[in-house]
């Protein structure tokens, strides 16, 4: 389902490598990480919420940086789960209401990541592009 409104807000999104994700990223709603999607840490009931592995399309840029995990929770975790996309999916995220999250629980992923997990819990942009279709998801 493509909504003019979610794909203009997109539109205006500066797209940024996932290596240049940081905490002291200036106007992070103004900013968006084109990724794909690698591993997925399906929705758990005790903690509501899932997890992605998102990473540089480009597989050459995973090794310095290039990955990133992603968790949500709240609202956000209840429409992520409910889009049913999966790894090799393509997603475009913007960085509005982005939480980070210093990862001292590190995952053992090929490639390497930043330093911090994003995590959205209430407020999220999201398109996602699955092999048929793009889907929107906005949760405010």
């Amino acid at each position: 389902m493509e909504t003019p409104a979610l794909n203009a807000a997109l539109d205006h999104t500066l797209h940024i490598p996932i290596a240049e994700l940081s905490p002291s990223l200036a106007a992070p709603e103004t900013r968006a990480v084109k990724a794909i999607v690698t591993l997925t840490w399906p929705f758990s009931s005790a903690t509501g919420s899932l997890a992605f592995l998102l990473s540089e399309p480009d597989f050459r840029l995973r090794q310095q940086r290039g990955q990133v995990r992603v968790q949500f929770a709240g609202s956000s975790a209840k429409h992520v789960s409910e889009s049913k996309f999966a790894s090799g999916d393509e997603v475009l995220l913007c960085l509005d209401g982005v939480e980070w999250i210093k990862d001292e629980n590190k995952v053992a992923t090929p490639g390497t990541s930043v330093e911090f997990e994003l995590r959205f819990s209430e407020r999220l942009l999201l398109k996602v592009r699955l092999s048929d279709s793009i889907t929107y998801i906005f949760s405010n």
